[in-house]
Parts: C-alpha cells; structure tokens; sequence
C-alpha cells in the first residue's frame, strides 16, 4: 500500500520553507532507504494556514513543521506503518 507524503506548498508555506521540508523529506528516504511505496509530494493549499508550514502524513495533517520535525515525525510514521501491516 503507497503511503503519500504531501507538503503544502501554498503561499504562506512556501515563505516558511516548506520546499526545504520535501528536500529534506526526500534526502531521508534515500538515506534510509525508505519503502519505495512512500512518496514525498508537494500539496496545493491545505487550508490551514493559521498552522503554517503543513504536513500530511497519510492519515494526518500536523502543522508548524521544519525540516528536522518533519523528518523525525516521518520516522515514526514509518515505524508506525510497519507495526500495522
């Protein structure tokens, strides 16, 4: 099952670099060596702009994300994805 990772690259986002979370983003998948099911995108405004930058994790939307928060949070997504398969 792929599991989406979508960065929102709205506006207001963008000025709180949300480009710099998908660089991040996908530097760690290849590091890693992440499941080739996950993919890194980036998002049309979520609508969520008073919590900029934002991040959907697949099953959850969490806002004032940088690079480092959203890489540890992909991290234990990803332990989490596993645990339920």
């Amino acid at each position: 099952m792929q599991k989406i990772i979508k960065v929102c690259t709205g506006k207001r986002c963008s000025e709180k670099f949300s480009w710099y979370i998908i660089k991040r983003l996908e530097a760690d998948k290849k590091f890693y060596h992440y499941d080739e099911n996950i993919k890194i995108e980036p998002s049309a405004c979520m609508g969520r702009c008073e919590n900029w930058p934002n991040v959907n994790f697949g099953d959850e939307v969490i806002g004032q994300q940088n690079p480092i928060k959203s890489s540890e949070i992909l991290r234990k997504k990803i332990e989490e994805w596993k645990k339920s398969n």
